[in-house]
């Protein structure tokens, strides 16, 4: 079928509608509706594997005025962005399985799981895009869903958090725009990203640099670098648990490739002057650290991980401001293993706030004994992000520093060494979280305290089987990651 990404994206968003009029018959049972139309799209999904190779695309004419503006609706993939449309598709078909047991006391699952279900389009449908207008398009699409999802089934200040995270996301969006409008016009009103390759090399050296100043801020806010995160601790805390799976897990991370995929071809070589270069790093390691610090101190378990997120997302950007082959090999694999170790650890939190109505580690301890299961997902989850061999976050994080070397001066090597000191953090606070939540004395509160139901745990052991599968024999995504980074090296003339 040659269709086989639209129809994918159809399928997610008619699903998405029927889940609110039938998911009124189902009730608590809802998610797996939400599950299956997931499922199904994962399969079709997988179905174009053979095919990545050869950057598979499908493009639809959709406006054609002649010397005035040129747009063509089209999804395409290759080893890049296929990675991280899977790890997107992944991510939620597990959290919707978890969303089952989790949510099942809340209120009108109908209306939730089909926001759910079309967020997920927004983000595929965004990952796909091959022409930039296009990508806008599901850029909003995947916002409006998350800010409903967040201000209506959260917890807390749900509605100012919401509201919040809307803001900032849209003062990003200003700066995409006028990036975008100013490509439309070099391109002579073409929004193919291809043919913005193309054209890169007329566009005027100011304006590449202006170009770079702009998305880096404007794709900065959903990626939440220091110091644009001011909206994730909260919006992360306070999202529903699976949301916070999502929003940590796969959404952030959409803002990076897109770096990769339009912004770094597009801007190259400005994009590397030592004088650019360098501040990016600099914003990386600002990120690695800041986000590491700021989780070491936390006592809530959901903000310790959302700050995490922010250093993790340090990890992937400081790859790509280094700019070499390798280091955007490892960004992307960085992606899969942080969206499924990390996902992983909210999932755990969640179990923490729904069987024992606690987030708060000082109030925790001992729970290995009574959660045996949880607390053994939790270490493997806790070990990825502190990059130990044997899970996916420790080649790729080895791709990352390994790149950022080969690029180096010798003032971005003092920085390459200050990223791997960084590594010490990551580990320090998750060792910390497992100590403080599953070790030392059990609460007298806390000894009923046991494994929530297999319907959560089930979508935990495949995100940490995953996650050492990849650890173990990362050629199962990396050999389709190389081509399409060695495609995109072609374009640059490395």
């Amino acid at each position: 079928m040659e269709s086989i990404l639209l129809l994918t994206l159809i399928w997610l968003y008619a699903g998405g509608i029927a889940i609110y009029p039938v998911g009124r018959y189902l009730k608590n049972r809802t998610g797996y509706l939400a599950a299956l139309v997931i499922g199904i799209s994962l399969l079709l999904y997988l179905s174009i594997l053979d095919k990545v190779g050869e950057f598979y695309t499908e493009l639809y004419p959709w406006v054609d005025i002649p010397g005035f503006l040129k747009i063509t609706f089209g999804f395409g993939v290759d080893g890049i962005n296929y990675a991280v449309g899977l790890i997107i598709l992944i991510v939620t078909f597990a959290a919707a399985i978890y969303s089952v047991e989790y949510m099942k006391h809340e209120h009108e699952l109908d209306a939730y799981f089909s926001l759910y279900v079309m967020y997920v389009g927004g983000m595929l449908g965004a990952v796909l895009s091959t022409d930039i207008i296009q990508f806008l398009f599901f850029w909003e699409a995947m916002l409006i869903p998350s800010y409903i999802l967040i201000g209506v089934w959260g917890y807390g200040e749900k509605r100012r958090v919401a509201f919040k995270y809307f803001l900032y996301t849209q003062l990003g969006t200003i700066l995409l725009i006028i990036s975008f409008a100013l490509l439309g016009y070099y391109a002579g009103g073409s929004f193919s990203i291809k043919s913005l390759y193309m054209i890169a090399r007329d566009i005027p050296e100011g304006i590449r640099y202006l170009l770079i100043i702009f998305t880096v801020l404007g794709f900065g806010v959903k990626m939440a670098i220091v110091p644009l995160h001011g909206w994730l601790p909260e919006a992360h805390a306070e999202a529903p648990t699976p949301i916070s799976v999502i929003l940590s897990g796969v959404m952030i991370e959409i803002g990076l490739y897109a770096l990769i995929r339009i912004v770094l071809p597009i801007t190259f070589p400005e994009w590397t002057t030592e004088s650019y270069s360098t501040v990016l790093m600099l914003l990386a390691l600002l990120s690695m650290f800041y986000g590491g610090a700021m989780a070491l101190v936390q006592d809530d378990v959901k903000r310790l991980l959302a700050y995490s997120s922010i250093s993790q997302m340090g990890y992937m950007f400081f790859g790509v401001a280094a700019a070499s082959a390798i280091a955007l090999e490892g960004s992307i694999l960085h992606i899969v293993g942080h969206g499924l170790m990390k996902g992983l650890l909210f999932m755990v939190a969640g179990v923490l706030i729904h069987e024992i109505g606690v987030r708060d580690m000082r109030k925790l301890g001992g729970l290995a004994i009574k959660m045996p299961v949880t607390a053994t997902l939790a270490v493997v989850g806790a070990m990825g992000i502190a990059g130990l061999p044997g899970i996916a976050t420790f080649i790729s994080e080895f791709l990352i520093f390994s790149g950022g070397l080969a690029a180096a001066s010798h003032l971005k090597l003092i920085y390459v060494i200050f990223a791997v000191l960084g590594t010490a953090l990551s580990a320090s606070y998750m060792t910390l979280f497992i100590k403080r939540v599953f070790f030392g004395p059990l609460p007298e509160h806390l000894k009923d305290a046991r494994d929530p139901n297999p319907v959560m745990i089930l979508p935990m052991l495949l995100m940490a089987l995953l996650g050492i599968l990849i650890g173990v024999y990362p050629r199962i995504l990396l050999d389709y990651i190389v081509p399409g980074v060695e495609y995109l090296a072609g374009i640059l003339g490395w």
